[in-house]
């Protein structure tokens, strides 16, 4: 069982940095934002949502004429849930004593300003495992299933990712054979995809505005608006450590970003200033830790917790465009 020692470290962040894998939807939405948003609870908001009536003259008023009957307005309440990443880091006497790899090649000590780091050392074995953490949040904040079971001792919590939010502005022409696709033909899908959310959001793109694909859809992009000019595909500029492209829109700028996470034949259109990491402190502890576990023979046990979960905001402020596999323009 774990020891009471509450001397933790917070790790939180170290979800943003750059690690193994890009990772570019986590860091993007923890720079954009800023930080980590927090809740109480395990299920949080992620939308107020109420309705208005269509905007019209109809309920203009004459001069000197009562106060109209009272229009209820229905509120609703989506949400999202947290999930609890845990890794143990364990440093056996032996390995922290051992100065080789493989029993041959001896490890460069290394400095404070060097990049050589002992691989059998606490600090290495906790940025990897923090490395781990990063790829699976990225993960699940881009295509997570979302769970939110009665019992989370019995079966774990899940966030919902991004892509799995949108309902609303959904354009699936997966159905498409991919060799009748042209660049104007894909070009016409990402207008169309761009369209729609204003429509349903009735403003036009900013800075946050974001395409999100993987390789072939990143690909794709670009060469669908390449052959307009440089205006219609500006250079690359960096953020968060990110490469970042933009394409000119009938509607305005709009970022592309390479995210290996996305599911393939698919192309996510996200308005990341509704996006935002959401973690649950654990009292006296904070959102993600490590700590020491209690002492069991020769290693010391380490525990890294962590409770995040994602805020994508309303599922209408973004958009998923859907193609044919094996397509490459």
């Amino acid at each position: 069982m774990a020891g009471t020692n509450t001397n933790v470290v917070s790790y939180l962040g170290e979800l943003f940095r750059s690690g193994r894998r890009p990772n570019n939807f986590l860091k993007l939405i923890g720079g954009i934002q800023g930080g980590v948003m927090e809740t109480s609870s395990r299920q949080f908001p992620v939308a107020v949502l109420y309705s208005l009536r269509a905007p019209s003259q109809s309920y203009v008023a004459e001069e000197g004429a009562n106060a109209p009957t009272a229009q209820p307005r229905t509120l609703t309440q989506a949400t999202n849930v947290i999930e609890i990443h845990q890794e143990t880091v364990q440093l056996t006497y032996l390995g922290s004593s051992e100065k080789a790899v493989g029993g041959i090649v001896p490890l460069p000590q290394g400095s404070a300003n060097g990049p050589v780091q002992n691989p059998r050392s606490e600090a290495w074995q906790v940025m990897t495992a923090m490395d781990t953490i990063s790829q699976d949040l990225n993960f699940a904040f881009v295509q997570g299933v979302y769970a939110n079971p009665g019992d989370a001792t019995a079966t774990a919590l899940q966030t919902r990712g991004i892509v799995n939010a949108i309902v609303t502005n959904l354009i699936d022409n997966s159905g498409v054979t991919s060799s009748t696709i042209t660049d104007a033909i894909y070009r016409g899908y990402i207008e169309a995809l761009v369209q729609q959310v204003v429509t349903s959001n009735g403003y036009n793109p900013d800075d946050t505005w974001t395409f999100f694909g993987d390789a072939a859809q990143y690909a794709n992009i670009q060469a669908s608006y390449e052959a307009l000019g440089t205006i219609y595909l500006q250079p690359e500029t960096e953020f968060a450590g990110i490469k970042i492209r933009r394409i000119l829109t009938r509607y305005g700028t709009v970022n592309i970003v390479l995210e290996p996470d996305m599911p393939a034949n698919q192309v996510l259109l996200a308005d990341l200033s509704v996006v935002s990491p959401v973690g649950m402190p654990v009292p006296g502890k904070g959102i993600l830790f490590a700590e020491p576990l209690a002492k069991t023979g020769s290693a010391d046990n380490i525990q890294i917790y962590g409770q995040l979960g994602l805020d994508h905001g309303p599922e209408f402020a973004h958009g998923l465009l859907k193609v044919p596999g094996g397509l490459s323009l």
